[in-house]
């Protein structure tokens, strides 16, 4: 498409305002924008009740995973990657998700992909694939007045003893609207069924003018109405954001041919693995007692690792046996930060309550009284980050409500807040050298600050999604950055170019750490496993698997001989040099 035909689209998006009456001519914009439009298949639309019976069940796909169970309507189609449009409540459990086609092949969802759809019950799941399935026709919903004909379909479980989960196209009428309860104001009085929620609505010409969810008893009487979410509030949302595409996915999963319709993961490799290049760390030790929480946070010390969790305990433990010296309960609610000064005396934890504490650390076994010395509090939102100076006078904490603060580490005066993402800071780091503060954004922003000045001193956008973590190499001439797109990328600080591009991880990279001799970066991932790279090159150097479920943190002692990891299987894994 050339430069003028793309302006005129977009000054006929702008004059629309998608708030438009007119679906035509947002459809015709939306083809006119997508480039599979050409071999993307049509839906022939029709209005005898057994057409739209076809046409609902060629463009909704079953969703399973979590012990949840839902329905999703194709709605977009980019290069592979196709984008399902559900309610937000069948996926909003953390966790692993397959997304069934209408051919019956299963296809992998990677969730830190999926998009909320802000303040209502929405949300968009990416998958890959080289078929061509059916993509929805969008419908006008204010058209729908009570007693008018809509469809809803959905994946139910059948009633039979199997609970084979089947496809189901129901017919009913509008009976209202109310105002809208997380986006939901279309009444209808279709039979809905456990597991259609996400499913589509259809018109009486076969297009999309809702997503079904919720069954509502109406006041002051007996009659069962289910509710939907109006098309046109997704599309207004989708005009202003763009989409992640799907670039590496495992091959598509055929549906087994059983009767009773398997559709639980492959069993998860719990076992330590290698790949080709031979590594130097194996497993010493895995520490699974007295952790009850997720692992969110990790310092490996040389003597000590101290670890953060999502039930808010903090906890110190002997790198050399495993053995816990001291637990506690540190903040109401997750802790998602934790880090440790240079002289090892205070512990430092950032947490879901938007406060930030300061402990004096204990190395006694028998400590039965834990010191609190300050509590900050200052951000409005979680704070997901804590830095602490090279010098250990001040320290950083990155949060939510998308600022950096600086806060003298002696006093607990606040020092300088820093500003400007546009949205929430995931990740925070300081140099080595004392002289900058890197943060990453959700906004896919990294920004790196002088601390003297507390001045932006380069802004780079990273291309990629929501920024997890940020490192510096020991000399602070490179950055490290991981994301939730899986995708790692090295930086020379110098100049704000992009060295390499780390491209293995299936899921999103969590955490990632530099050894001591800023030879190797080692990368804990949602995919479950800990990658080591040669940071010059940025060739794969191995694979370490022992975690059944996401790894969120890992962390490597000053001596460089102790890697530690954990996640949400609630263990800690102790990687020692061989």
């Amino acid at each position: 498409m050339n430069l003028k035909i793309t302006i005129v689209i977009i000054i006929i998006i702008n004059l629309l305002n998608i708030n438009t009456r007119n679906f035509k001519i947002r459809n015709f914009i939306l083809s006119l924008t997508n480039t599979n439009s050409l071999i993307t298949p049509k839906i022939a639309l029709g209005s005898t009740e057994s057409g739209i019976n076809k046409i609902a069940a060629e463009i909704t796909v079953r969703i399973d995973g979590q012990n949840r169970s839902g329905s999703g309507v194709i709605v977009e189609k980019q290069g592979d990657t196709y984008y399902i449009l559900t309610n937000w409540h069948v996926v909003n459990k953390v966790g692993d998700y397959q997304v069934r086609t209408p051919d019956g092949k299963i296809h992998p969802v990677y969730y830190t992909l999926i998009k909320q759809v802000p303040n209502v019950d929405l949300a968009v799941i990416p998958f890959s694939s080289s078929q061509n399935y059916p993509i929805a026709e969008a419908g006008d919903p204010t058209q729908l007045v009570p007693g008018t004909k809509v469809f809803v379909g959905g994946w139910p479980r059948s009633g039979s003893n199997l609970q084979q989960r089947i496809f189901l196209s129901t017919p009913g009428v509008v009976k209202g609207r109310q105002q809208p309860v997380a986006g939901y104001s279309l009444l209808y009085n279709n039979l809905v069924r456990a597991g259609m929620s996400g499913g589509p609505v259809l018109n009486e010409e076969g297009r999309l003018v809702a997503i079904n969810g919720i069954v509502k008893l109406q006041e002051n009487s007996d009659v069962i109405v289910s509710g939907g979410i109006e098309i046109n509030t997704f599309w207004n949302w989708r005009q202003r954001v763009s989409l992640p595409i799907v670039s590496q996915v495992p091959p598509t999963i055929q549906t087994p041919a059983s009767p009773t319709e398997t559709t639980n993961s492959a069993p998860t490799d719990t076992s330590i693995k290698e790949d080709e290049t031979p590594l130097d760390f194996t497993l010493a030790k895995a520490i699974t007692d007295e952790i009850s929480g997720i692992v969110n946070s990790i310092v490996a010390l040389n003597a000590y690792i101290v670890m953060g969790s999502s039930n808010g305990m903090i906890s110190v433990w002997d790198i050399k046996n495993g053995e816990v010296i001291a637990i506690w309960k540190a903040h109401p609610e997750s802790v998602n930060s934790v880090a440790v000064t240079p002289d090892e005396q205070f512990v430092i934890s950032g947490s879901d309550d938007k406060s930030i504490k300061i402990w004096k650390l204990p190395k006694n076994k028998n400590i039965t009284d834990i010191a609190l010395v300050r509590t900050l509090t200052g951000h409005t939102d979680v704070i997901d980050g804590v830095a602490i100076a090279p010098n250990g006078q001040f320290f950083a904490t990155g949060s939510w409500d998308g600022t950096i603060k600086i806060w003298n580490l002696g006093s607990g005066e606040l020092l300088q807040t820093l500003e400007g993402h546009s949205e929430i800071v995931n990740a925070i780091a300081i140099s080595p050298d004392g002289q900058f503060l890197a943060s990453g954004s959700k906004d896919n922003i990294i920004k790196l600050w002088n601390l003297k000045r507390a001045q932006v001193v380069r802004t780079i956008n990273t291309n990629s999604l929501s920024i997890l973590s940020v490192v510096f190499s020991s000399d602070s001439q490179i950055l490290a950055s991981s994301s939730s797109d899986g995708m790692i990328k090295i930086w020379n600080l110098q100049t704000g170019k992009l060295i390499h591009s780390l491209k293995e991880h299936l899921d999103g990279v969590w955490s990632i750490v530099i050894t001591p001799n800023d030879k190797t970066l080692i990368s804990g991932s949602w995919d479950k496993t800990i990658k080591f790279w040669e940071l010059s090159t940025g060739k794969l150097k191995g694979s370490l698997r022992g975690h059944s479920s996401y790894i969120s943190a890992v962390a490597i002692s000053p001596d460089g001989q102790t890697i530690v990891s954990g996640g949400w299987d609630r263990k800690i894994n102790i990687w020692k040099v061989r």
